[in-house]
């Protein structure tokens, strides 16, 4: 069902919320297995809550999770959450899934179980709950789902999770899960909980980071050394080369130094030292980190942000010459980067995204179409494309406030100008996540100027996602504004996070025993 136009949200957010408190309160029954339990709400008086209606829209999702988005299949049960569920009966699909969103590649879809790297989301709601409610159920529901796909789901040979953009954890056969014609690849996706494993089960945290050093880097020495692909497989050693992709880079470097710091050792000293090393072989005198060897013409700003980041937040924890190092190839990303002619104004080219690498012409010079598709759009979704021009805004807002550099604020502030008076358009396919990153790019920019029409703005698009993707009695959100199922990879957890967000935000005091 596509989305209905903007001016015609209230009434279905009437209906949306008045559904939702009912099933709340235990008087609607769930289109699914078993009823929603009702849940005491007496640790917070939602009667002098501001926007109560968001803290109930997300605690029914929460609850409907727990209670049904669980693996109940197969022949060992187990606590991980659901991927993709059916919104009418709260089961997964063990075949015969609903079409992939538009722009989703069928061969990244998990719809027989779970992949926890698209669970980030739903974990900081559960953590969030027990802090607002002061119920331990939520956070025990969290940390039952991380402890045993640790202890169940790694690779004896390999140490790499079953996860990522490629396979996951099959409900039906207890096996990792691959989709299409692809083998087990793996591919280490963002997990914001490594203090979480860390704590509950070191000997796994340790042998995923080593796993990344020892099957995933290609090269240890030589002059390949710190070469990689971003794609290895998860249980054999077979490392490949030729796309070590920057950002994948940084998102080792991120889970070495955690290892580092917990455990001290070397090997993971080593393990960043070589990857730096090799991007800084591959940095041009202007200050362009090449995107992949497969690809020798291409520089990827964008990529090249998520590795700076990634240096610039690690570069505390190491040794002086280290961290000196990383810190200089961080700022020499900043200066090429704002040195484009990045246009996010309304009716702008957008944000840049590409370039060519010694010749810094833009353009896509990876594919085929050489040349083209350079720039954001201010409305897009799918594989490769993000979420348009709002991702690569809050990407610089996050960069200013690492790095307190003016120049990332004014290209923030010109895309939020830009946006605050849009609407999406009620043709094109959306997911979950282009709310998200929206809602995000207002929040933030009421953070960075305090005015509150940001925070105006904020609610209105955040009442607009809920009108969009659960318009009737599921407590899931769509995977789209033009799908009935739900289905994580589309940004579905982050969306529902973000609605509490914005109820924390609009009721700071509100915490178990304040």
């Amino acid at each position: 069902m596509k989305a209905r136009p903007f001016k015609d949200a209230k009434i279905g957010r009437a209906l949306t919320i008045a559904l939702l408190l009912a099933l709340t309160a235990g008087n609607v029954a769930a289109q699914s297995p078993t009823e929603l339990p009702a849940k005491d709400l007496s640790t917070i008086d939602l009667s002098k809550s501001e926007g109560a209606k968001y803290f109930l829209i997300v605690k029914a999702y929460a609850d409907y999770m727990i209670t049904h988005g669980r693996d109940r299949y197969g022949k060992e049960h187990s606590p991980l959450f659901a991927t993709t569920l059916n919104r009418e009966t709260g089961n997964v699909y063990r075949e015969n899934p609903p079409d992939a969103p538009k722009g989703i590649r069928n061969g990244d879809r998990t719809w027989r179980g779970s992949n926890t790297s698209k669970d980030n989301g739903l974990y900081s709601i559960l953590y969030h709950l027990t802090e607002i409610t002061g119920d331990d159920k939520y956070a025990r529901e969290a940390d039952k789902a991380i402890k045993w796909f640790f202890a169940n789901c790694q690779s004896p040979e390999t140490g790499f999770m079953a996860w990522g953009e490629h396979i996951g954890w099959d409900f039906f056969t207890e096996a990792p899960i691959k989709m299409g014609t692809r083998s087990l690849i793996h591919e280490y996706k963002i997990f914001n909980y490594w203090d979480k494993v860390w704590e509950f089960n070191p000997e796994a945290a340790e042998k995923f980071a080593l796993g990344l050093w020892e099957h995933q880097i290609y090269a240890h020495e030589g002059p390949e050394a710190g070469e990689f692909s971003r794609h290895a497989s998860y249980d054999t050693h077979s490392p490949g080369k030729g796309r070590a992709f920057p950002a994948h880079g940084g998102n080792y470097i991120y889970v070495w130094t955690k290892a580092y710091r917990e455990t001290g050792k070397e090997v993971f000293l080593t393990a960043i030292e070589t990857v730096l090393n090799y991007y800084e072989r591959n940095t041009t005198d202007k200050g362009a980190i090449l995107y992949a060897s497969d690809f020798p013409e291409q520089y990827s700003l964008k990529q090249s942000m998520n590795l700076a980041s990634n240096l610039y937040r690690a570069k505390d924890f190491m040794p002086a010459d280290l961290a000196n190092r990383m810190k200089k190839l961080s700022e020499g990303t900043d200066s090429l980067y704002l040195s484009f002619d990045h246009d996010p104004s309304k009716g702008g080219k957008g944000f840049l995204e590409s370039a060519n690498l010694m010749t810094l012409v833009p353009g896509n010079f990876r594919r085929s179409s050489t040349g083209t598709d350079a720039w954001t759009e201010m409305w897009s979704a799918g594989y490769g494309v993000g979420s348009g021009s709002t991702g690569q805004a809050n990407k610089c807002y996050a960069r200013y406030k690492l790095t307190g550099i003016e120049g990332y604020s004014i290209l923030f502030m010109k895309s939020v100008n830009a946006y605050y008076k849009e609407d999406p358009p009620p043709s094109a396919v959306l997911y979950p996540s282009n709310y998200s990153s929206i809602f995000n790019m207002m929040m933030s920019a009421y953070e960075l100027t305090g005015e509150e029409r940001f925070l105006s703005k904020a609610k209105t698009y955040m009442d607009l996602s809920v009108e969009t993707f659960l318009s009737d009695q599921s407590p899931l959100p769509k995977a789209s504004n033009q799908s009935e199922h739900y289905e994580a990879i589309t940004g579905g957890p982050e969306l529902m996070e973000n609605v509490l967000r914005l109820w924390m935000v609009m009721n700071p005091q509100d915490r178990a025993g304040e």
